[in-house]
């Protein structure tokens, strides 16, 4: 079966609005570390609790999705997606202004709940159009993740930027009225019954997926300085982005290939690059095999999900990775404090192995033609 799984007219306005959501949701991924030590001085906070902020951001990101697939039931996507676009302007418009400490956990808490709005919104509606359409709405966050350190150059670390995205993010509500034609499924797989069986199983491709690129995402630095290289934060943000990279490529000839081939190639790759790692000669080919072997997991899964469930399920995908990511960040954590950096790649292994073995199994309960 190819990866696009309906044929479905396809709106310009929404490519237009949904690049520009991803290119948002990017930015401000990666604008609250630069802003830490101002955010310390601005409110007389200690560096351990100014982490909160990241807390509060990412709690709201994974109950967004949820509550995104609860609103889904009784309301079209197109009105779902502006109620969590306003959310997210608002919660940026917070960030920027608040005057105390506590407030400004509540707007990013609030910023987050319209971050997972609008991620699951449009992973929903893209994955309905295929995988090469879902992977480069997702490049698109990658671009804007780059792209994030040149507003601090330009406005400050704080409140400079955050205002900024709060005003785009307001244009963004707006702009969400010219979309006139949202992606639909065929009525009868929109309208059908969620089985908790196969949402559980593509739940842990998920979770394992998400596992590798954040575990490894977030200590490839702390790895890397260890066993010595001389660039680690630079080695870093070569994973990111030849992730980014490896997502806009694919989209390129996404349709032509099956969606289990190209999860279970993108596993053996991650293993791969994942062992090339555990030497430390051959640790930054390791990690650019990673980030190009992974780039097409995320699309492929959600649109291998999308052709056999109902799209109102999708965001509860986007909620068991972020699940993952948190799990396996916080195992790796754990196991480098008691054996060593060692355990970042040999983690990450296992990781590998265990989303083989996954598809494997999904593979055999869906049926060999997908």
């Amino acid at each position: 079966m190819s990866l696009t799984p309906t044929k479905t007219k396809r709106d310009p306005a929404l490519f237009g609005v949904g690049f520009a959501a991803f290119l948002l949701l990017g930015l401000i991924q990666a604008a609250y570390g630069p802003a830490f030590s101002d955010f310390e001085q601005r409110f007389g906070v200690t560096t351990a609790a100014v982490a909160g902020v990241s807390s509060a951001h990412f709690l709201g990101s994974a109950l967004g999705p949820l509550l995104l697939g609860a609103l889904l039931t009784r309301l079209p996507l197109r009105a779902a997606v502006m109620i969590g676009s306003a959310v997210f302007a608002l919660g940026l418009l917070g960030l920027s202004l608040a005057p105390i400490w506590p407030l400004m956990l509540l707007a990013a808490l609030l910023t987050g709940l319209g971050f997972g709005f609008l991620s699951g919104g449009f992973n929903s509606a893209f994955a309905t159009l295929g995988a090469g359409p879902a992977s480069l709405i997702n490049a698109m966050f990658g671009i804007g993740s780059v792209a994030a350190p040149l507003l601090a150059l330009g406005f400050g670390a704080y409140p400079g930027p955050f205002m900024l995205l709060a005003l785009l993010a307001l244009g963004l509500t707006f702009a969400l009225r010219s979309v006139r034609s949202w992606p639909a499924q065929p009525a009868e797989l929109a309208l059908s019954k969620v089985s908790p069986r196969r949402v559980g199983l593509f739940g842990l491709l998920f979770f394992s997926y998400v596992g590798i690129e954040a575990g490894l995402g977030s200590w490839a630095t702390t790895h890397l300085a260890a066993i010595g290289n001389p660039h680690p934060e630079a080695v870093t943000s070569l994973f990111w982005l030849a992730l980014t990279a490896g997502r806009l490529g694919f989209a390129a000839f996404a349709a032509r290939l099956p969606f289990f081939r190209v999860v279970l190639v993108c596993a053996a790759l991650a293993l791969l690059g994942s062992l090339l790692i555990t030497v430390p000669a051959l640790a930054v080919a390791g990690y650019l095999v990673v980030g190009l072997g992974i780039s097409p997991i995320f699309s492929t899964l959600l649109t291998w999900f999308t052709s056999l469930n109902p799209v109102r399920a999708a965001p509860l995908m986007l909620t068991a990775g972020s699940l993952g990511g948190a799990v396996f960040s916080a195992l790796i954590g754990v196991l480098v404090a008691r054996f060593g950096v060692q355990a970042v790649p040999l983690t990450v292994v296992a990781d590998a192995l265990l989303l083989g073995a996954l598809v494997l199994w999904v593979r055999r309960e869906v049926g060999s033609n997908h």
